[in-house]
């Protein structure tokens, strides 16, 4: 028995209360402080259960993303409507067209006007601790930032992705609905990792430190080996449909492809942190290859070049060979994540077998018909895939809940003493426990087929 995909582990994060009895004035702040509270912890609350449904997971992270941007995205007061709020007549004797004018300019000024620095204020008055799926050993990274909390939840979220997909694919039969959902949840994630990465990271108050999560770079790794693994279900469906040798190896090619580019994301990172990732990579690359030539090979011998079928089957031989050695080098390296043994899965022992099957039979071939010399290195594999390849599926971050008014911005006190306050809530805080994980049981080895 052996999972096919390498897993990182949760991020985890500290419990957060959004405590503001000392700085909140009005109910209407305390009500949407406390669904922020609740809806966080929802989300959170759903990382520990990979088999959820991902429209569960899309309702609650929508509902935290909405909520957790009022912090952050505090829309300002116009000085034009300070000024009108300075010069209000407060006699009795202001006229009713007045008044109908004022409640028009009250309804539209609702979320448009905030409180004078309650953006930088809110921004940075709770303070917020996040573990790095690649720190193994490391204490959790420190910001004062709701954004930075925003970032890593997001983050999260792809990660839940990821390991639903891995859920559904130790299943014991995978039937045509999960791999749809399979793939889906690949593709979803790669959006969601493609969308912090290019509208929200920046917007950070600190850099990112290298090899940390929000590192651009790997999160370009974790959108590429997305990519990589979606396009695996629709090579496993492609050779269960006994699709045209030719189509599975222009994919296994490409597949390839992105498994080698998403390694070359980390090469310039400490490798005694993305060593173990790397190896994965490195590994399923390899495969991949070793899958593309052996279908080339196939394809080949169909066209009566029995001498370059050999020459293909060869060289897939010896990329097997490489890969059960990475494999190997990749249980051995210590490292963030779960350890798979890739080569022990029935996909890779049925190939295997596929591989020395036609390998035979092209030599065999050749040997009683053909008598083609075998050339010393393989033609080119001049095969591009049409079909089957993956793009993320695009993400956009919900809009700012509707629950923050101008009124609810009010409820928040500027002129108490909130960083004094603030030293006091930061000594209170919490340590973070990691996510526990529920063991992912493969229980019988499919060999990737769908059905």
């Amino acid at each position: 028995m052996a999972h096919w995909f390498h897993r990182n582990p949760f991020k985890a994060t500290n419990a957060q209360n959004f405590d503001i009895r000392k700085i909140s004035m009005k109910a209407d702040f305390n009500k949407v402080m406390s669904d922020l509270r609740a809806a966080r912890n929802a989300l959170l609350a759903l990382f520990n259960n990979p088999a959820a449904s991902p429209e569960k997971m899309d309702e609650a992270s929508m509902s935290y993303f909405a909520l957790i941007q009022g912090l952050f995205h505090v829309p300002q007061q116009s000085s034009s409507s300070q000024e009108q709020q300075q010069e209000k007549p407060t006699s009795s004797g202001t006229a009713e067209g007045d008044k109908e004018k004022d409640k028009d300019k009250d309804k539209k000024d609702k979320k448009e006007d905030a409180p004078a620095a309650a953006s930088a204020t809110l921004k940075t008055f709770f303070k917020f601790k996040w573990t790095q799926t690649l720190f193994v050993g490391k204490p959790p990274l420190v910001e004062d930032d709701a954004e930075f909390d925003f970032i890593n939840m997001g983050i999260n979220v792809a990660l839940w992705h990821t390991k639903h997909a891995a859920k559904l694919a130790a299943q014991a039969e995978i039937k045509m609905e999960d791999a749809k959902e399979i793939h889906t949840s690949l593709k979803k994630a790669a959006g969601l990792f493609k969308e912090f990465k290019d509208n929200h990271i920046g917007r950070l108050s600190n850099p990112p430190e290298k090899c940390s999560d929000m590192d651009p770079m790997v999160l370009e790794c974790y959108i590429m080996c997305c990519q990589a693994e979606a396009q695996e279900v629709t090579i496993a469906r492609a050779v269960e449909k006994k699709h045209k040798a030719s189509l599975i190896a222009g994919l296994a090619n490409e597949t390839s492809k992105y498994f080698q580019m998403a390694d070359d994301f980390l090469k310039s990172h400490d490798q005694s942190i993305v060593g173990k990732w790397r190896k994965y990579l490195q590994l399923k690359e390899t495969f991949y290859k070793s899958y593309a030539l052996c279908y080339y090979g196939g394809a080949l011998l169909a066209e009566e070049k029995c001498g370059d079928s050999i020459r293909c089957l060869q060289d897939s031989t010896e990329l097997l060979s490489k890969s059960s050695s990475l494999c190997k080098e990749y249980i051995s390296t210590k490292g963030a994540g779960s350890t798979i043994r890739p080569h022990e899965h029935e996909f890779y022992r049925n190939f295997e077998k596929d591989l020395h099957r036609k390998f035979e039979k092209s030599k065999s071939e050749n040997g009683f018909i053909y008598h083609q010399k075998v050339p010393p290195v393989p033609p080119n594999m001049n095969l591009q895939a049409t079909h089957g390849l993956v793009d993320p599926t695009p993400y956009s971050v919900p809009s700012i809940s509707e629950k923050w008014t101008s009124g609810a911005y009010a409820g928040f006190s500027i002129s108490k003493n909130v960083q004094s306050d603030k030293k006091t809530k930061q000594e209170k805080e919490g340590d973070v426990q990691p996510i526990k994980e529920p063991d992912i049981k493969v229980t019988r080895d499919h060999g990737c087929s769908v059905s």
